[in-house]
């Protein structure tokens, strides 16, 4: 596969609106919260046989309503500034437009998950400060990439300083909706309840920041797979993991600690198969659990990570790890519920680190990240139907041990991209157990009929 850069150029806001605040405060998660990109690609295929001709014509109102979009979203189009606040709105977003040589269904049938990098406009997962000051960072970057076939793959790279994945689904549903006309699905982003519900903090412990970097960042050998789990194997991994105390286990409960547990046991064989300390920290997205707060529509990170440790993840049947991956989400809500509103913040991530640091800080300990993106970006329809495939990151940069769910395309499955050094990986793509209720990035993602 062969990828040209046909234009690159930097979309602005076609009309800020006029009483916008400036500057437009961070709220304390997105301060917590290194620069650094997450990547999405959303893969669909050619609307119609005449869609080739009409391609100047398309793209050129894709950059309008992007511009438009921006309007809305326009803290997405500024600059950080001393990790407080937002400006300089009209610095505007990145934006490519690609070709690629071959048609969407021979990607597909290539099976290499690292070509992923590069639909997107900048790497995914490194820590940004490395290559340039943080206020000269575009805070997201767009790449249409035109297949042969007509099919497109629309990446987009975040800089998770100031979005998460809610944030992007509102941008991306918003964009679609003024690219189509179906302006009843545009999402009026709140701009202001995040740093109300969770102010900026003047000076951060530096103790915090060192975490952070820690959890974010290492400097391993690190691969990215595709693992596939189908919904009969979903359904058996949830029978195995019932309990007492969890009749129900969802299925990211069952697929998070089943991954855990032989994560674990990957590091410990490499290590030379002693026991090894491990905890899970699960992306929460705050959205729906600040009760005193509307914080449905707004944007910034509102989410923040509800942790759980084992001694030995890998001895542990599946069932006890989801207790006590359950466990900790009960006393995630239950902490947000009691704590008093303006420090509920302030203490999550207090509460958060305490738990995680003596692993972090350790030689002899590993925190496996998860994240479910679940149906965020599988209703985006500019008009060519809904994706037929999303991917994340390919080779990541420097983020360890970190999981990502979409949902597979039909709803009857999830697909986990799972990053770990590479030596443990080798370990973890021979494990049998793995492998009975896992299947490694099958050929041919996009189903259905042709885009050659």
């Amino acid at each position: 596969m062969e990828l040209t850069i046909i234009a690159k150029e930097t979309v602005k806001p076609s009309c800020l609106p006029l009483d916008h605040p400036k500057p437009y405060k961070l709220c304390l998660f997105d301060q917590i919260t290194p620069m650094t990109y997450v990547s999405i690609v959303l893969f669909y295929r050619s609307p119609d046989q005449n869609f080739n001709d009409n391609l100047p014509q398309t793209l050129s109102q894709l950059k309008k309503s992007l511009s438009e979009t921006l309007n809305l979203f326009y803290p997405l189009s500024g600059r950080t500034n001393d990790n407080f606040y937002i400006d300089d709105f009209n610095a505007g977003v990145t934006y490519i437009e690609a070709s690629v040589s071959c048609s969407l269904t021979e990607f597909s049938k290539l099976s290499q998950t690292e070509l992923l990098n590069q639909f997107v406009p900048f790497p995914p997962l490194r820590d940004e400060r490395e290559y340039s000051r943080e206020s000269e960072l575009p805070p997201i970057g767009f790449q249409v990439n035109i297949f042969a076939c007509g099919g497109i793959a629309l990446g987009t790279a975040f800089g998770h300083k100031i979005a998460d994945g809610g944030t992007i689904c509102h941008f991306l549903t918003s964009w679609a909706a003024t690219f189509h006309g179906s302006r009843e699905n545009l999402v009026s982003p709140n701009l202001s309840n995040a740093s109300v519900a969770f102010p900026p903090r003047d000076l951060l412990p530096p103790k915090y920041q060192t975490l952070t970097e820690t959890l974010w960042f290492n400097k391993g050998n690190l691969v990215t797979r595709r693992f596939v789990f189908d919904a009969n194997n979903i359904a058996s991994l949830r029978d195995l993991a019932k309990s007492e105390g969890v009749s129900r286990p969802s299925r990211n409960d069952a697929l998070t600690c089943f991954i855990w547990k032989h994560a674990s046991e990957a590091a410990a064989s490499v290590a030379g198969g002693a026991a090894r300390a491990s905890a899970v920290a699960q992306a929460v997205n705050l959205r729906p659990r600040m009760k005193s707060q509307d914080l449905s529509s707004s944007i910034g990170n509102l989410f923040w990570w509800s942790s759980a440790s084992s001694s030995d993840a890998r001895s542990a049947e599946l069932s006890e790890l989801v207790d006590t991956l359950r466990e900790s989400l009960l006393s995630f809500n239950e902490y947000l519920d009691r704590t008093d509103q303006g420090e509920v913040g302030f203490a999550a991530v207090s509460e958060c680190y305490d738990r995680l640091e003596g692993i972090l800080n350790s030689s002899a300990g590993d925190v496996y990240v998860f994240t479910n993106w679940g149906r965020f970006f599988n209703e985006v329809d500019f008009g060519w139907g809904k994706p037929e495939w999303v991917g994340p990151h390919g080779k990541p940069g420097r983020f360890m041990n970190v999981t990502v769910f979409v949902e597979a395309q039909g709803g009857k499955g999830i697909e986990a991209f799972v990053t770990l050094e590479e030596s443990h990986m080798a370990v973890l793509e021979k494990d049998p157990k793995f492998l009975a209720f896992a299947s490694p990035n099958p050929q041919g993602v996009l189903p259905g009929g042709e885009c050659d």
